[in-house]
């Protein structure tokens, strides 16, 4: 029997919006870039346009840019070339994760969508398995788990590399489907829910996280607290 597999989001779903909106802030503050204001602050959030205004950041403050090569050691492993263009984005990926981090400490398991822990583990004891896809990188999601104490065990982990590379949630889907029938995607934005229509998955959307529009008339079903997670997922 193929496992059933539930999938929740991370940011502003499974954690709270603000942790990623602060964590943000404190990158800004680290670059120096101008505090904007709170309004503008949602608008850009996750944008290609708030990706761009960070890496100028960078390339002005550290002195790297795009056309430059590199050398870079693996982990554990050989040695490769990166373009000042991955540099960039490893820069400012870990600073992010680095601000997560501090987040993450200073709130502990705060930084949870209210009630949502209680509703995984009751759907986790009804036989699903749970995984988080994000578009968040991986070691931000584990460390973040791991700082927080948090009780759940999930049983698969698909998250973002250093550089970005692992193009978007859709490919991130299609791997872990290799695992089970996705059955449930849960996310608070329009890129979390699409893939489920390929899937053949059922998905749901969560109010109160960082919304691109269109989500409500997409999803399945719309909720606004995680306990009604409990009446759907049977």
């Amino acid at each position: 029997m193929k496992n059933k597999i539930v999938v929740v989001d991370f940011s502003g779903t499974l954690i709270k919006p603000f942790v990623a909106e602060d964590a943000n802030l404190k990158r800004y503050e680290i670059l120096g870039i101008p505090k904007p204001s709170e309004v503008e602050h949602k608008k850009l959030h996750g944008t290609k346009q708030h990706y761009d205004i960070i890496k100028q950041y960078i390339a002005e403050k550290y002195g790297i840019f795009d056309d430059m090569n590199i050398g870079f050691i693996q982990n554990y492993d050989g040695e490769i070339i990166l373009t000042g263009k991955d540099i960039k984005t490893i820069i400012m990926t870990d600073l992010f994760r680095n601000c997560m981090y501090l987040v993450a400490s200073e709130n502990r398991q705060k930084i949870y969508s209210n009630g949502i822990l209680d509703s995984l583990k009751v759907i986790q004891k009804r036989g699903y398995k749970l995984a988080i896809v994000s578009g968040i990188r991986k070691d931000i999601i584990t460390g973040m788990l791991a700082i927080t104490k948090c009780p759940i065990k999930f049983d698969y982990i698909y998250g973002q590399d250093p550089v970005l590379s692992r193009d978007d949630n859709k490919m991130l889907n299609l791997e872990l489907a290799k695992e089970g029938k996705i059955e449930w995607i849960i996310g608070d934005k329009m890129s979390d829910l699409e893939p489920a229509k390929k899937l053949k998955a059922k998905s749901i959307f969560l109010k109160g996280g960082h919304p691109t529009g269109g989500e409500e008339n997409f999803a399945d079903y719309t909720i606004s607290k995680p306990k009604e997670l409990e009446d759907i997922i049977k």
